[in-house]
């Protein structure tokens, strides 16, 4: 049977308009896209357990719950470790709030003296240069702090989504296999393998990097004697995972609590302290603990994560890297995509390999 193949334009025409309809419907489906997307991450960080768990004769459901309860119990540890520091600093915010007004209003005098400049130039010059990342740390916070009741039911529907995917792994790749052709298997599996195992290794090794950079941060906090030290280290090791954005968003609330509760040279050692930290995380944990896992070049990463910010806002900026990671891979195992594959990666590798699958991973995701 001859293929009929479309022209350059028609190509072109049809891969735009593609793209522009996942985008919108990424975009009006965020409220079923994001939670699902934060559920698969969590399946598959817990399918070893689930695994594990079945194999000690547990029922699926029951493994699936188990695990989903392990992974709670886990966070609700971290939560209460961070509770106290967290009610002293809502407790003492108004006094903050005043005494960073009182810090930033010398600053200006200084500065007017010094260099002639008057309050409303400067503060015209700190709109320009900080509304950005102000911005997106007051969204963080709004998000977190002011809408508890829509940040508890995405959490439910993110360990309820969580729950199904484990449960019903089986069903939903027998369903995919059911769509494509039966020469294609071996492909899908292939596909279905390397995305479960390359985000397995990225994402926990991100909750390592994580859990070293929140502690070099709290130890130098404690060092320099800043207030909520444990706080702000762990806040930083969080944002820290927003690639470009994250670190520079974390010095910024690092540097303002740390005017309000201290003096200005705290507040700059506890900027030069972060940068410190991204510098060494950047150069020896991060390409050591998670590798090159996810080759994926720089100019896309940045723009991935202004895209997820646009599209699904904060929660969009911190699935951007492994929603990138995906299409990545599928790029690489459909032979008529593979520029697109070469597009995201790397320039140090410009042939595009195939990510090697364990034959036990392709075992896990195929149907019984």
């Amino acid at each position: 049977m001859n293929e009929f193949k479309l022209p350059f334009n028609a190509r072109l025409t049809f891969t735009l308009f593609s793209i522009i309809l996942v985008i919108y419907i990424a975009h009006i489906g965020s409220n079923i896209i994001v939670p699902l997307m934060f559920a698969l991450l969590i399946a598959i960080m817990l399918l070893p357990v689930v695994h594990k768990l079945e194999k000690w004769r547990l029922p699926r459901g029951m493994a699936a719950v188990v695990a989903i309860l392990l992974f709670i119990i886990l966070i609700a540890g971290i939560m209460t470790l961070l509770g106290k520091q967290m009610e002293a600093f809502i407790s003492d915010f108004p006094q903050l709030q005043q005494k960073l007004i009182t810090v930033v209003s010398s600053t200006q005098d200084w500065v007017n003296a010094k260099f002639h400049i008057n309050s409303s130039t400067q503060l015209t010059y700190l709109e320009k240069a900080m509304m950005g990342t102000l911005g997106t740390a007051t969204s963080f916070i709004s998000q977190t702090f002011l809408s508890l009741s829509s940040l508890l039911i995405f959490v439910v529907f993110v360990f309820l989504y969580a729950f199904f995917i484990l449960f019903y792994r089986r069903l939903l790749v027998s369903f995919l296999i059911k769509i494509f052709r039966e020469e294609h298997r071996e492909k899908l599996l292939t596909v279905i393998g390397s995305t479960r195992s390359i985000i397995k290794s990225y994402v926990g090794g991100l909750m390592i990097e994580m859990v070293i950079v929140a502690i070099l941060n709290t130890v130098l906090f404690l060092i320099l004697g800043i207030k909520y030290a444990i706080l702000l280290g762990v806040m930083a090791a969080i944002f820290n995972i927003i690639p470009y954005v994250g670190i520079l968003t974390a010095t910024v609330l690092a540097i303002l609590v740390t005017l309000a509760t201290g003096t200005p040279l705290q507040a700059l050692q506890a900027g030069i302290a972060l940068f410190l930290v991204h510098v060494l995380d950047s150069n020896v944990l991060f390409p050591s603990i998670v590798g090159s896992k996810v080759k994926i070049n720089a100019l896309i990463t940045i723009i991935g994560v202004v895209l997820g910010n646009m599209l699904w806002g904060i929660p969009g900026m911190f699935l951007a890297i492994p929603t990138i990671a995906i299409i990545k891979i599928i790029c690489e195992n459909i032979e008529e995509m593979t520029p697109w594959a070469i597009l995201l990666g790397d320039e140090a590798k410009t042939k595009v390999k195939k990510a090697k699958v364990k034959e036990e991973d392709k075992r896990e995701v195929a149907p019984e």
